[in-house]
């Protein structure tokens, strides 16, 4: 993989937001539904008086559905991924905007996610591990032990960007601390051994 690399979630992923929005609002619409078929099948009596009572948490639900798909295909649409030499960049959010910036050299480790709708429709997640970082758990897909600083999701190479990452981490020392080589060890001896001299002759 070339850096910097800039690159959007597949459109997939919105396949997968929606299946969870459909799973999700069949609940509340069989709720909504029930009362409407029992007075319906069982007081008709009352249906002149009570349809607009009935049908309110109906619409209800299908107004709340309506804007979660919309927000769904702007929240699709705010994604982005960058991999440059040095970094990590996601950039995300409809009405508030997030920039999260992770140096390889403070990644610790790097898990693949890929549920079972995600499966479904081809794509997963890269799930970016830092030392020190308590954020929710599981990151942003997925069960997890421990908080993901940053992920990458909704692509169907996410294999081959952990690689990638992974690849970029091991050329750079943990937080960025330069290699320490045989000569800077020596030094150190060195310069410690001549403290301990001049304490001495005190």
């Amino acid at each position: 993989m070339k850096f910097p690399q800039k690159f959007v979630p597949h459109p997939n992923l919105k396949r997968v937001y929606y299946t969870y929005l459909g799973l999700a609002a069949m609940i509340p619409l069989v709720v909504s539904l029930i009362p409407i078929f029992a007075v319906a099948a069982f007081a008709p009596a009352m249906w002149r008086a009570a349809w607009a009572f009935l049908f309110l948490p109906l619409i209800v639900t299908i107004a709340v559905i309506c804007f979660v798909a919309y927000w769904i295909q702007r929240y699709y649409k705010s994604i982005v991924f960058t991999l440059t030499t040095d970094e990590v960049m996601v950039e995300r959010g409809v009405w508030w905007r997030m920039k999260q910036v992770v140096p390889y050299a403070r990644v610790m480790s790097i898990d693949v996610i890929q549920g079972p709708i995600s499966r479904r429709y081809g794509v997963g997640s890269a799930q970016i591990y830092t030392a020190g970082y308590t954020g929710r758990a599981g990151g942003t897909a997925g069960p997890g032990s421990r908080g993901a600083e940053s992920s990458i999701w909704g692509v169907p190479n996410f294999v081959e960007i952990k690689d990638a990452i992974i690849a970029q981490v091991r050329l750079r020392p943990l937080f960025g601390a330069p290699k320490a080589g045989p000569a800077d060890v020596g030094s150190d001896i060195l310069q410690e051994l001549k403290r301990i001299r001049k304490e001495l002759a005190k």
